[in-house]
């Protein structure tokens, strides 16, 4: 039945990106009229100043309804316009935690425009409308919406990653995710095709309840939704970066901004794997499944692991590294998908990493960007030498993010690894626990690498441009924040432990 009655705060922050969407355009409008442009339309740095200051001016506002208006209760949930949307409840975390993340890329973005001559209007309303795409995906609960939502996220990355014409790789990168993410939507769609031809509907719950009936009466059928769910896993573990889905993120990492190199890595992985915690990890429905697709995960996950610490090795290019090492994350975050336990302790831990996940990658990109300078890029190991002697603050906070990354404790990467591999004891898994932690130890070489590099090697030569002083507020703002939150949230994980868990609650 149709529920078209619902409580419209709970979609304010929904509301709230449309508005600053709409805002975005009439500046843009406006700024061809002298009468009323707020700055030279001739004058780039002066738009992307003005553009900057609306985007993290916009962006705080909008984290400010949804903190006000969003939860609706931590048990207040909705679902409306024909069960196609669910929100409030832990939903409202999920969107808390996606909105943050590009509140802070916006943050680390506001100088990079300027610096590197990018159309600041157009890039600050591409990724509201990304960010958008995102929190409709995690609150979708209709196949079609996935999809539509999927490609409302997807879309305008492929525009930001070629956006800086400037950068001889941004048009190559933007093309090669362009290409692979439509055949990854193909196969997304497909797989949406068998189930729904299976079970005649296009609603998640009423999709899943379906074939645990239609499954035991026909082998046919059985067939069609292996297929079907092998297919959609297909779709979806190219957006996390899964072996041997993974080919377009070293590329497209280093080609793209760094900025918006940062938001694929954590907003767009995240979201993806909470449409893969709720088709798989949640749906009670699929027990009959539960042995293929344990397999499958459990493959996909391992073999991701060894590729992206293996490859990670041998880097040269800080970006290339942490793209590899993203690679390597998203297969963390798999594993916890592996045992297909169906509860909420299984669901919570994947999405404790994916919120530490967001804390400590967004450091480290960061970082970089922090160390940008307006004519060159600080992007290979060499670039990092000494540089506990010139900035001892970014090398230290640098240190903090490769600890994370690596899972050494107190950084809020050691919780969540630790919780992954939890789930994988009480499910017994004790072969694939073990092959985990000995491709986390390899993990340590080039994550320490960085840290040998920063402090324990000297420039033969001083640069040849000092690095820019001015302009670095926002930056330093954001670099600050997370570094708190990931030793903060390491020491006392309590905290996301219980966001992870009403988000969990949302899914199961």
């Amino acid at each position: 039945m149709n529920n078209i009655s619902f409580s419209p705060q709970l979609f304010a922050g929904e509301f709230a990106l449309i508005g600053l969407i709409l805002i975005f355009i009439l500046v843009e409008i406006l700024q061809k009229r002298p009468l009323f442009a707020l700055a030279n339309p001739s004058d780039l740095t002066a738009r992307n100043k003005q553009a900057g200051i609306i985007a993290a001016v916009g962006m705080g506002v909008v984290i400010v309804i949804l903190s006000l208006f969003g939860s609706g209760g931590v048990d207040h949930t909705q679902v409306i316009l024909n069960n196609s949307l669910i929100a409030g409840g832990g939903i409202f975390i999920g969107k808390l935690v996606l909105v943050s993340a590009a509140f802070l890329v916006i943050l680390l973005s506001f100088r990079y425009t300027i610096t590197q001559s990018i159309p600041a209007a157009d890039y600050y309303l591409l990724l509201t409308f990304s960010l958008l795409g995102s929190i409709t995906l995690i609150s979708a609960e209709h196949f079609l919406v996935i999809f539509l939502a999927l490609e409302m996220m997807s879309i305008p990355i492929y525009a930001l990653v070629g956006l800086n014409r400037y950068k001889t790789r941004a048009g190559e990168s933007a093309m090669k995710y362009l290409l692979l993410g439509g055949f990854s939507s193909a196969f997304l769609l497909l797989g949406i095709s068998f189930l729904c031809g299976v079970t005649g509907s296009f609603g998640i719950t009423v999709v899943l309840e379906q074939l645990t009936k239609l499954n035991q009466t026909s082998n046919t059928t059985t067939l069609l939704t292996g297929v079907g769910l092998i297919l959609i896993f297909t779709g979806l573990a190219f957006k996390v970066s899964l072996f041997p889905f993974h080919a377009w993120t070293p590329d497209v990492y280093e080609g793209a901004s760094t900025p918006i190199t940062a938001y694929m890595s954590v907003v767009i992985k995240l979201s993806a794997f909470a449409v893969m915690l709720r088709l798989f990890a949640s749906a009670t429905t699929l027990v009959a499944f539960d042995g293929l697709l344990s397999k499958i995960i459990t493959f996909f996950a391992l073999i991701t692991v060894i590729y992206g610490n293996s490859v990670a090795l041998v880097q040269k290019n800080v970006k290339r590294m942490l793209a590899y090492s993203s690679i390597a994350h998203a297969g963390y975050m798999a594993l916890g998908l592996a045992p297909m336990l169906r509860s909420e302790s299984a669901i919570q831990a994947v999405l404790f990493y994916g919120i530490g996940y967001v804390a400590m990658n967004t450091l480290a990109f960061g970082v970089l960007i922090y160390l940008t300078h307006q004519k060159a890029y600080c992007e290979n190991l060499d670039d990092l030498r000494g540089l506990s002697r010139t900035h001892p603050a970014a090398a230290a906070v640098m240190a903090l993010a490769m600890f994370s990354l690596a899972g050494i404790p107190p950084a809020i990467g050691f919780a969540g690894k630790l919780q992954i591999f939890l789930q994988l004891v009480n499910a017994e898994m004790y072969v694939t626990t073990v092959i985990a932690l000995l491709a986390s130890l390899v993990s340590l070489y080039f994550y320490l690498n960085v840290i040998v590099q920063m402090y324990m090697r000297s420039l033969d030569t001083e640069p040849a441009t000092p690095f820019e002083t001015t302009g670095k507020i926002s930056t330093s703002v954001v670099l600050g924040l997370t570094a708190a939150f990931t030793l903060i949230m390491g020491i006392l994980p309590g905290y996301v432990m219980d966001w992870s868990l009403e988000w969990a609650k949302s899914l199961h």
